[in-house]
């Protein structure tokens, strides 16, 4: 029989929990700002100067090694060129952040319990 994923303090991980992981904490709501910026700044350039050059590369870069992993494993699949590549491409880069800040939720869910835990025994 299968266990359900649990949490780092051993609950089990339903919504509230993924949700705090991955927006609710200081760490993922600051990266998903800066991805969310990216992306607007990236859109607003597309839209206003006639040659944006390669500013979709930046929210490409702020979400590797996850982004860069998806779009070749999907890159294949979408035709070049095709005005289908670009839903496909913002939607790679949403997930993709989405993942790295569950990761970063994480990691500053474990520092900050390590912290409680040094402080209460000190």
């Amino acid at each position: 029989m299968l266990e359900s994923s649990t949490d780092f303090g051993g609950e089990p991980m339903n919504a509230r929990t993924f949700y705090r992981l991955a927006i609710a904490n200081t760490a993922s709501a600051v990266y998903l700002a800066i991805v969310g910026g990216s992306v607007l700044v990236a859109t607003a350039t597309t839209f206003l100067v006639p040659d944006p050059g390669m500013i979709w590369v930046w929210p490409a870069l702020l979400t590797a090694p996850v982004s860069l992993f998806l779009v070749g494993a999907v890159g294949p699949v979408v035709p070049d060129g095709e005005l289908l590549f670009w839903p496909v491409y913002l939607g790679l880069i949403a997930v993709s952040a989405l993942v790295q800040s569950t990761a970063l939720g994480a990691l500053w869910h474990g520092l900050r319990r390590g912290a409680r835990r040094l402080t209460a025994s000190a």
